[in-house]
């Protein structure tokens, strides 16, 4: 039972896809909140999408093999650092929260 590099250059890409997909969903939800009129509801709805899609991408994983869950979950969490400081080098200066 030796260490399968292709397995885990997959459970790589695929963690990679599935931050992209969660932490990017996050971003566009907040950007549409700002102009609903429910915000707790889309949030709420984002929510559960969001993490029940990415808990399902992650269990197809761990199924397969511990030591490629880890290195998905391990991209997975490297991209939401990459989203946070690149998206948030846009708004750097800007009050969140405050809407005009």
């Amino acid at each position: 039972m030796g260490i399968n590099l292709t397995l885990w250059g997959l459970a790589l890409l695929w963690g990679a896809f599935l931050g992209l997909f969660y932490f990017g969903g996050l971003w566009v939800t907040l950007l549409y909140v700002r102009r609903t009129g429910n915000p707790k509801l889309w949030l709420g709805i984002s929510f559960v999408v969001r993490l029940s899609l990415a808990l399902a991408g992650l269990w197809l994983v761990v199924r397969e093999d511990p030591g490629a869950f880890l290195v998905a979950l391990a991209a997975f969490f490297i991209i939401r650092t990459i989203l946070t400081r690149t998206l948030g080098r846009e708004n750097r200066g800007k009050t969140h929260g405050h809407q005009s």
